[in-house]
């Protein structure tokens, strides 16, 4: 990955935010997180994020 974040404050924001805030209730939606743009698709088992031209899987609680 080009772009350096702190993949377990990621992690902890994906998992406490996007199934509880009604500004992620959308399947698919960009947002920011240290100053880069993540591009989110909501799947039944996990999120997949896409950083640059990497994609990242955390599951869904």
């Amino acid at each position: 990955m080009q772009t350096q974040i702190d993949l377990n404050a990621l992690a902890d924001y994906v998992e406490t935010t996007f199934d509880y805030h009604p500004d992620f209730e959308d399947d698919a939606f960009a947002f920011s997180f240290q100053g880069v743009r993540i591009y989110c698709e909501r799947k039944p088992a996990c999120f997949d994020l896409h950083v640059g031209s990497d994609l990242l899987q955390l599951p869904r609680c």
